[in-house]
Order: C-alpha cells, then structure tokens, then sequence
C-alpha cells in the first residue's frame, strides 16, 4: 500500500528516509533502517575521510540494501572530498543539506551512477536543485532538527511539490502514522524521519541524551546560530538560552564569546559546561518508547494502514 515511485527510484521497500544526525545516528541504526526497509543516511558532518571510510564499510558489514551518505557541504575541499569518497566506494545514494553542494558535484555524483537527494528548505532552492539535475528532494520545515529554514513543514511541501516535476519527500514535524498520512496528503511520496529515530535500541544516543529525548515537550527545543552559524534546531538548553537573550540585550562582544564558550563545551560534552547540546526536532514532546527500528517502522506502517480506512468516511460525512 505504501509503495510509491520513492522506492523505485531509491532501490527500498518502504517511503521512509532516515535523516543523517550526529548523535543518534550511527552505523547500527543506519544498518537497522536498510534491513527494515527504509534508508538509512549516514552523517559526514566534522567527520575525518577514514572515518567516513571505515563507516561506510561497517554499514555494508551489516546491511546488503541501499544505504545513504549525506554530504553537509562545508566548504568546497571537504564538500568535494565526501564525494569523491562516495564515488570511489560506490555509496548508491548521496543525500545533500544545509547548502548546494555546487552543480560540479551533483554532475560527478550523478556521472558515477549514485542517486542524489537534496534536502531543501524554500521552493527556490528546490528549483535550484532540480536544474541541476538531483533524482529527489526532501522539502525540511522548520520543525525539524538540525539545519532548517524559516517555513513551516505544513506551508513548504505542497509548494515545493507544485513547483517542481521530481520526486519530494517530506521532513519536519514527522513522527508517527498521522504525520507519514499527512506527508502524502500534501503531495509528498515519502517522508524523513530524524529525531524519532534517535528513540531506538539501534540509535547510538547515550542513556542521558535517550531520557532527556523522552522527557522533551513540544516546547524544549530552540533555533539558534550559536552551533555552527546557520540556524539549527537544538535542545533548548540554560547555556543557548543565556546566550540568545544576550544576542538579544547587544551585550559586549567578550560577553557573547564566553557565552558561546559555555553553550560549545556543552554541545561536546564536557561536564563543567552545563547540558550537552543536541540537535532535536519538535515531536520530541510525540516520543515516549524506545522500540527497535523494525518495531518502530511496522508499527507505523501498521497504524497508517488502520487509519487511511477512516478517510473515505471522513469524506462522506
């Protein structure tokens, strides 16, 4: 029932992406996802090219399906590195965010065969992305964590789809059978899933990060450009908070450096800092269980079918 042109394009059985995630999503979830059907994505961010390397080659140990390797570009060498390491290992899908990877690179990725999925946060750059030449894209609002834009999950897909011919998917706001229903209902094939993900035996989040995920309410996360720059959504933390509401006063320049001194050390875990920092969307209020990924994707497919047979009565009343 829920197979759609996305699993013809990708090589999958389910319409389910996995969004790349630095912590939570290591190599066993990434291998998880594949074996249950869907893609597993991994991250590249701030990560050393034998890293990547030897990731890779785990993800194969354990998965003989389709997987993903997202590039976040980062400036053109690392941009350019990650692909090049994707296509000497022959990674078959590539996933892009936070930017354009640059025409050049999409051309050598799609050159070597691999299949290439921009996330995207407006309409025009998804058009950008069609031209030049991407198989899919992933329309992100803004509830999503990580790098996000400014619009909204709701508004952004069915624009998104209207504007371009190829396939899109979408993310943001997705964590149970009522969001992977809606997805299609604005016109999406498929949907990314991130922070629901992070909830699972095969996630590599630590026990605290785990209860603080489980503890979350709708209203516990932040955007903010204290991380990396560009605007992420994070767990709301003591440290980004004093830091957003000093952005805000005008406070002294050494007083914002210290501040992001505070909210840095937090984010790597150091335990003088503070709350360790990490990037979650806004279901995390949705989450309250710790299934495998097989349990976690049955189970929602399970409970989609169920509810897409109260539609045609919806529709009749």
């Amino acid at each position: 029932m829920f197979h759609t042109v996305i699993c013809d394009v990708l090589g999958i059985r389910y319409p389910i992406l996995q969004g790349a995630m630095q912590g939570g999503g290591g190599v066993e979830l990434v291998a998880a996802v594949c074996n249950a059907g869907g893609l597993g994505v991994l991250p590249t961010y701030g990560a050393p090219d034998h890293k990547l390397r030897a990731s890779i080659g785990a993800v194969r140990a354990l998965t003989e399906r389709p997987f993903g390797v997202n590039i976040m570009p980062m400036g053109r060498g690392i941009t350019e590195q990650c692909a090049a390491t994707c296509i000497e290992l022959g990674v078959p899908i590539v996933t892009t965010g936070r930017a354009d990877p640059g025409p050049d690179v999409v051309r050598r990725l799609k050159a070597a065969g691999i299949k290439v999925v921009s996330v995207i946060p407006t309409v025009e750059h998804a058009r950008r992305m069609e031209a030049e030449g991407v198989d899919a894209l992933v329309a992100s609002g803004t509830e999503a964590g990580g790098h996000v834009g400014s619009v909204a999950t709701l508004p952004l897909v069915p624009q998104v789809v209207d504007a371009v011919k190829i396939p899109v998917l979408a993310a943001g706001g997705i964590g149970d059978a009522r969001g992977f229903l809606a997805a299609f209902a604005l016109g999406a094939v498929g949907v990314q899933m991130g922070t629901r993900f992070m909830a699972t035996v095969e996630s590599d989040l630590d026990d605290a990060g785990r209860a603080r995920l489980l503890a979350m309410h709708e209203t516990d996360t932040i955007v903010t450009r204290v991380l990396t720059g560009a605007t992420v959504r994070c767990v709301r933390t003591p440290e980004i908070v004093a830091y957003e509401e000093a952005l805000a006063a005008h406070a002294p320049e050494d007083e914002l450096a210290e501040l992001k001194r505070r909210v840095r050390g937090a984010r790597s875990g150091d335990s003088q800092a503070g709350t360790r920092t990490s990037a979650a969307g806004q279901i995390g209020g949705m989450i309250h269980d710790v299934p495998t990924v097989g349990e976690l994707i049955q189970g929602l497919l399970s409970d989609a079918s169920r509810l897409a047979q109260t539609f045609p009565g919806l529709a009749q009343r």
